[in-house]
C-alpha cells in the first residue's frame, strides 16, 4: 500500500464516543494489500483510489454498523457486507466491535467458511 495512506491496524479505533470499535483482521489487511498491489501493476493512481475508498467506507461502520446487508451466502445477521467499487467488504458485529473479516471481489463466489471471522 502507498506510504501516504494510513494502513488499517488491528488496534481499536473509535470514531465518536458511543460508537463501536473498528478492527481489521489479519486476513482483511492482507486482502487490502493484495488488492492495492494487483491494481498498482497497471495503475498506481487507481490502486490508491480503491484503497482510499475502502478505508473511507469502513471508517463509517462503527457509527452505522447495520448499514450493510446480510451476507447472502450465510444466515447470520451479525455478518454483513458493504460494497466499495468492485469489492465486497465483509464484516462481523461482535458486541461493541465491528470486525472487518475479508474483502472479496464481487464476481467471486467464495465458500461460506471464507466469509466468517
Amino acid at each position: 500500500m502507498p506510504a501516504t495512506r494510513s494502513a488499517p491496524t488491528s488496534s481499536p479505533a473509535r470514531s465518536k464516543p458511543g460508537s463501536r470499535v473498528l478492527r481489521w483482521s489479519h486476513r482483511a489487511r492482507a486482502d487490502l494489500k493484495a488488492i492495492h498491489d494487483y491494481i498498482a501493476k497497471d495503475s498506481p493512481t487507481s490502486a490508491k483510489d480503491v484503497v482510499r475508498d475502502i478505508l473511507a467506507r469502513t471508517a463509517t461502520l462503527p457509527d452505522t454498523p447495520r448499514v450493510g446487508r446480510r451476507v447472502p451466502e450465510l444466515d447470520d445477521p451479525e455478518i454483513r457486507e458493504v460494497p466499495v467499487q468492485s469489492w465486497r467488504v465483509i464484516y462481523q458485529l461482535r458486541g461493541e466491535t465491528v470486525a472487518i473479516v475479508t474483502l472479496v471481489h464481487r464476481r467471486r463466489a467464495p465458500a461460506p467458511e471464507e466469509l466468517r471471522g
